[in-house]
């Protein structure tokens, strides 16, 4: 479905993302490329200030974040879930559990007294 909609954005002369201003000099077309879209874009376009373009911004947080609570009542669930408890269960499954990161807290000390 996304990939549709920026398709018909090219189509219709749009589809393309702000890039950072050194990869936009570079790859002046790399903005109308699909690796490049947002994973939740926006659903109406914006023109840029800078460019004058119109262009497709993602979704505010505040949209994706009602989504998953309504799914999460739906669903019955009765304990809290955000799109953050998503990226904790994912790096749950992604890291393996005898991955330990030490902290060394010897640097994160108050600045000497002397």
């Amino acid at each position: 479905m996304i990939k549709r909609q920026h398709q018909s954005d090219i189509e219709r002369g749009l589809g393309r993302v702000a890039l950072p201003n050194a990869l936009e000099r570079k790859y002046p077309n790399a903005g109308k490329e699909w690796g490049w879209q947002w994973v939740f874009p926006a659903t109406s376009h914006y023109t840029d200030p800078a460019s004058g373009e119109r262009r497709r911004h993602h979704l505010h947080e505040s949209v994706l974040q009602k989504a998953v609570k309504e799914a999460v009542q739906k669903a019955g669930i009765a304990k809290p879930a955000t799109p953050h408890t998503f990226r904790h269960y994912a790096e749950s499954l992604t890291m393996p559990s005898s991955c330990v990161f030490p902290l060394d807290t010897s640097s994160l000390t108050m600045a000497n007294s002397a």
